[in-house]
């Protein structure tokens, strides 16, 4: 049985949510050995706020990183993945490009992007059909307001579709801007296939 996806609990566990999503979406609830939810919050909401504060700062660029690494490299019965993390140059919307293939080949892509000049978030990316970049956002939203029809928010009836659409080159732009992926410098992304 696939379980409808999860959404955050927090202002800060887009990262863990989105791969429990990711995980969901590849895998039946019968297939998803527990060590892979355990695993994957231990990793996650690693930062530490000037303050000693655990996970304020959401999940680190390395956690995503070795996350993937871990899930790679873990075989359990039907649990079985490939992953590839990709960052700055790399994260790109284009066709023929990692992101475009992962998906192309039923695989699913986590994806940060940016919601304040100071702010990033993850989301999952289930497929780019045309102009659109279809995904969800696990931050519970209605509405987006001031994207001009770049960004829209769908209705998610069986709990396991996209939330959210983004036009593809609005989310692809490489400036501080809502919903872009934004500079190079900061864009990361973990492809992962099911290949069990």
């Amino acid at each position: 049985m696939y379980i409808p996806f999860h959404y955050q609990v927090s202002e800060y566990d887009c990262v863990p949510t989105a791969m429990i999503n990711a995980v969901s979406y590849l895998f039946h609830r019968k297939e998803v050995p527990p060590m892979v939810i355990r695993h994957i919050y231990m990793y996650c909401m690693d930062t530490v706020s000037r303050d000693a504060r655990f996970g304020i700062g959401g999940t680190s660029k390395l956690a995503v990183r070795l996350m993937g690494n871990w899930l790679h490299s873990y075989k359990m019965k039907k649990f079985s993945v490939d992953t590839e993390f990709l960052d700055m140059e790399r994260v790109t919307l284009e066709t023929g490009g990692r992101i475009h293939t992962c998906l192309e080949q039923g695989g699913i892509v986590l994806c940060n992007m940016l919601l304040t000049p100071q702010e990033e978030h993850y989301i999952m990316i289930t497929a780019i059909e045309g102009e659109w970049v279809y995904c969800f956002d696990s931050y519970l939203r209605t509405s987006v307001r001031g994207m001009q029809g770049k960004v829209k928010v769908l209705k998610s009836l069986d709990g396991r579709a996209p939330n959210l659409r983004i036009k593809k080159d609005w989310l692809g732009r490489a400036q501080i801007r809502r919903f872009c992926l934004g500079p190079f410098h900061i864009r990361e992304s973990l492809l992962i296939w099911r290949n069990s």
